[in-house]
This record gives C-alpha cells, structure tokens and sequence, in this order.
C-alpha cells in the first residue's frame, strides 16, 4: 500500500466528520459515513454490533449525558490507504461535563478500516477498545 496524500487527506476529513458528529452530539451525522452493514466492535457489552443500525438503537443505553462542550478527539491518527482500501488507527480523549457538575474523561484505542466505494470513503469496520489496567 502506498501513502497518496490527497487519500489520506479524504480520509482523515471523514474520520474527523465522525469525531466533531460524535463531540456535538449530532447523532444523524454520527454513521453517515459508516457502512449500513458494518461491524463494529465497542468498549461496552453486547461488544459488537452488526449493523450501523443496531449500534445507533444502543446509544440510549450508554451515552453519559452530558451538558455544554464535550471531548472526543482523535489523537496521534494514522492513515495508511491504497485506490480503494485503508485502514487507520487513533487515540480517542473523551470525557465531558455531567449534569450534576461532575467531569469524566477517557482514553480509548480505535482502529477503522474504510472503503471507497461510488468515488467517496466509507467506514466498513470499527474497533474503540480500552487497556484493562494502568500500563
């Protein structure tokens, strides 16, 4: 695979797209660039998820509400990518404001696999897993 940096480019503007739908909470944004049959393999159970519509029905069950600015960033993001396969992986910070006041933040490891399909990049598979411990 080679690095073509207007790719990579396409794809970090789509892995971005995702972060700032995801920190705003703009939830018909969130998997619009996601593969309706994706898989994607969370932090929290049932841990994988067959279909983008079956990851968004869970939200309701473990997205902390939160008031004012959240954050969900990409950090150290990698992108390797061929004409029509790629493959990146991320830190991910998030964290927020609870409405009692309190704050909560977190480092998760991400890895998306995309493909491009009708001239624009899609994510077909996700992986947000966490480290068990404090290594």
């Amino acid at each position: 695979m080679s690095n073509n940096s207007a790719t990579e480019s396409e794809i970090r503007t789509v892995l971005e797209s995702w972060a700032a739908a995801t920190r705003e909470g703009r939830q018909d944004d969130i998997l619009k660039n996601h593969a309706i049959d994706l898989v994607i393999f969370d932090v929290l159970p049932p841990m994988k998820y067959v279909s983008a519509e079956s990851y968004r029905r869970s939200w309701e069950e473990w997205q902390p509400e939160s008031q004012g600015e959240a954050t969900f960033n990409l950090e150290n993001l990698s992108i390797t990518a061929s004409q029509d396969v790629a493959f990146a992986y991320s830190f991910i910070r998030c964290g927020g404001t609870l409405p009692d006041g309190r704050t909560f933040q977190d480092l998760v490891r991400a890895t998306f696999c995309l493909r491009k399909e009708n001239g624009s990049w899609i994510i077909k598979h996700q992986h947000i897993s966490k480290p068990i411990g404090d290594s």
